[in-house]
């Protein structure tokens, strides 16, 4: 399990049109951050990136059944804490650094939030 606190969430970060939220972590550009949810890992060295189809993400008390992970968002995760979270159903050609959520509705987030990668 990978477990993240929001620090910082951007102000295009979250739109009612797009039903996805970009993550990154400190290590983000200004012009990314604008767009971005900053995410800080709790202990990463303890931790690793093992999300798989079937697992959750829990964001405070909301949970996600996890219907999909891009080939990339592992390697990404691990080096620049970034993928995008969609809750939407799985498209014939999902982004490759995409984690496809279920139940399809975006989370209410604010910076101080956690994110639980289970």
């Amino acid at each position: 399990m990978l477990k993240a606190k929001i620090v910082e969430i951007g102000p295009e970060a979250i739109s009612a049109d797009d039903p996805l939220l970009i993550l990154f972590d400190e290590t983000a550009s200004v012009q990314l951050r604008h767009v971005s949810v900053v995410q800080r890992f709790i202990s990463p060295n303890e931790q690793r990136f093992s999300l798989k189809v079937g697992g959750q993400v829990k964001i405070d008390d909301q949970v996600y059944k996890v219907e999909h992970v891009g080939s990339l968002v592992a390697d990404n995760m691990e080096m620049i804490g970034h993928a995008t979270l969609f809750f939407e159903e799985v498209p014939v050609r999902p982004q490759h650094n995409g984690i496809y959520l279920k139940p399809y509705t975006v989370p209410k987030v604010h910076v101080g939030s956690v994110i639980c990668y289970e």
